[in-house]
């Protein structure tokens, strides 16, 4: 059996978040729209021999700094249970995908992620998105784009328990800049937005990504926000605006008309504000209030909020003036990216 890597790339979202999270999209049908950047999350699985036995399987994360290795005797794994350790990503992603097409043999499975969790670019999502793929192609499970996002939801949402929508798995798997409805009867359809050169070209002048340096440090900002989608009135019309927001930024990018655009964002960090007092941390408040006063035209925070990634809109004049600004700063960095149209890939060698 040969090894098989594979690669998904992280999102960049740009609009309509929060529509995606079901006590939303259940009720309103939600809206979202993003597009994939050439930072990634990889793995690799490769057949595995320990001391002569055939019986151990290895789960590793590089980026983490973690090993777990499983006994096939072990009645947790014999019975497929699922596991709750800080590996639970690749491990129930294994004992998922295993359990219901194939016959198991020891395999490694090594994985890395080109951001930390909790950075607000779809990182664990493209993690589950990478394991999703490669343990397919290694056991020859059929899957589609659809599939695969869809197994990757049931992993995080259900099985591991972690809060959170399904733009992220969806974005991973499709790569490029895709217009995602969630529907609500649960389907979800990904619409790719075919942009010109020129408009993506504009989009990556326009657009500074930066790392505040604070991740967010637990899934609280997610489970709250979720809560008040379920009653608060407040925070459902801040929702709704947010998501004829997104639907408005859909028919600016392909136009171009890069001035709606930068307004569509100022609206949405204002109505995100509304859905919960923990999105915006000291952190990204600081950093929201300095990016305006250097350059910036608009902002907004990348994922969920409470920390993470913000992304910055500006002017082609004004570029090297944000750019300049940011670097200044004590915490934070600018992280330099391009968008790319390709989603998950997954190769044998």
């Amino acid at each position: 059996m040969k090894t098989v890597f594979a690669k998904a790339p992280l999102r960049m979202a740009l609009a309509g978040g929060g529509t995606d999270l079901e006590p939303y999209w259940k009720k309103y049908g939600g809206v979202v729209l993003n597009g994939t950047i050439d930072q990634y999350a990889y793995c690799k699985i490769e057949p595995y021999e320990c001391c002569r036995r055939d019986t151990h399987w290895v789960f590793k994360s590089v980026d983490l700094g973690i090993e777990e290795v499983k006994d096939f005797y072990s009645k947790d794994f014999v019975e497929y249970a699922y596991s709750d350790s800080p590996l639970k990503l690749l491990i129930n992603t294994y004992q998922y995908l295993t359990h219901k097409f194939i016959k198991r043999e020891p395999v490694k499975i090594t994985t890395y992620v080109e951001a930390p969790p909790g950075s607000g670019l779809g990182s664990s999502s493209a993690l589950v998105v990478a394991l999703v793929s490669a343990i397919g192609e290694y056991y020859g499970i059929p899957m589609g784009e659809y599939d695969i996002a869809n197994s990757a939801i049931e992993v995080e949402r259900n099985i591991c328990d972690l809060p959170g929508g399904k733009q992220d798995q969806f974005a991973a798997a499709f790569g490029g800049f895709n217009y995602i409805e969630c529907l609500k009867d649960g389907r979800t359809v990904v619409n790719p937005l075919r942009l010109n050169y020129k408009t993506q070209n504009m989009m990556e002048l326009n657009t500074v990504l930066y790392y505040v340096g604070q991740p967010r440090k637990d899934s609280r900002v997610i489970e709250t926000t979720a809560k008040n989608l379920v009653n608060n009135d407040k925070v459902i019309k801040a929702t709704h605006k947010i998501k004829e927001a997104c639907i408005e930024y859909k028919r600016s990018l392909l136009t171009g008309d890069f001035g709606r655009i930068s307004e569509l964002m100022n609206t949405y960090w204002k109505m995100k504000l509304d859905t919960n007092e923990n999105v915006a941390s000291p952190e990204l408040i600081d950093t929201y209030d300095y990016a305006l006063c250097n350059g910036a035209t608009a902002a907004k925070i990348s994922g969920a909020g409470g920390g993470g990634h913000m992304v910055l809109f500006t002017e082609y004049e004004k570029r090297h003036q944000l750019i300049t600004a940011l670097k200044k700063r004590k915490q934070g960095r600018v992280v330099p990216f391009k968008f790319v149209k390709h989603g998950v890939d997954v190769w044998r060698q």
